[in-house]
C-alpha cells in the first residue's frame, strides 16, 4: 500500500494490450472492450463481497453487483464520456451504513414507529459498528481481478478484431470503422 485508498501492482503485457487495442478503429469499439473487460475483473470482487456481508433479509447481498453505471442517487454530477468506469458496489440505501458504521445521536424530534403492531417511540438512533464488507473483498481480490482484466482484455479485442473482419468480409464496415482503419 502506498496511500489510503491505493496500491501498486505490474501487468505483464500492458504495452501489447495497449497496442492491440489502438489497432481498433473505433473509440466506441475500444470503450466496449475496455467495459466488458472491467465488468468480468469486477465479477471475484462483487462475489466476496456477497460472501463477507451480513445476512439478514438477503436484500443487501442481491443488491451487490458490477454496472458501469451508478443509480441516479449516487451520481455528484454529469460523469466523463471519455472515460470507461465500473462500479462494483451495492444500490441498498442501507450498504454504507454497514459498511461504514453509524454513531448514536440523539433525534431533533421523536419519531413514532410501529413495530410489531405496536406503537414506540424513538428518540435516538442506534450504535452500529462498521462491518467493511466489500472493503474487505477489494483488499482480498484486487490482484486476481487485474489477472482476470488482463486475459479478459486479450479475449476481449480478439472477439472485436474476429467480428470486425467478419463485417470487412461482408462489406458492411460503417464508415467510422473505415476512417479508422485507413489511419
Amino acid at each position: 500500500m502506498n496511500g489510503h485508498g491505493s496500491f501498486s501492482f505490474e501487468l505483464k503485457g500492458v504495452k501489447e494490450l495497449t497496442r492491440l487495442l489502438d489497432q481498433l478503429p473505433t473509440v466506441a469499439m475500444k470503450k466496449t472492450v475496455l467495459r466488458n473487460a472491467l465488468k468480468k475483473a469486477g465479477n471475484p470482487i462483487a462475489e466476496a463481497a456477497k460472501a463477507n456481508v451480513p445476512v439478514v433479509t438477503g436484500r443487501l447481498r442481491d443488491s451487490i453487483t458490477v454496472s458501469p453505471s451508478l443509480k441516479p442517487s449516487q451520481r455528484k454530477g454529469r460523469q466523463d464520456r471519455s472515460v470507461v468506469t465500473v462500479y462494483v458496489g451495492s444500490s441498498s440505501p442501507v450498504a454504507h451504513l454497514v459498511e461504514f458504521g453509524t454513531v448514536e445521536r440523539t433525534l431533533d424530534e421523536p419519531r413514532l414507529v410501529k413495530l410489531g403492531g405496536r406503537w414506540a417511540r424513538i428518540t435516538t438512533t442506534g450504535f452500529v459498528s462498521p462491518n467493511p464488507f466489500l472493503r474487505r473483498a477489494w483488499h482480498a481480490m484486487k490482484m486476481p481481478a487485474l489477472g482476470i482484466f488482463a486475459d479478459e482484455m486479450k479475449n476481449e479485442l480478439y472477439k472485436s478484431a474476429g467480428r470486425l473482419a467478419k463485417r470487412a468480409a461482408a462489406g458492411k464496415l460503417t464508415a467510422a470503422q473505415v476512417r479508422g482503419l485507413s489511419k
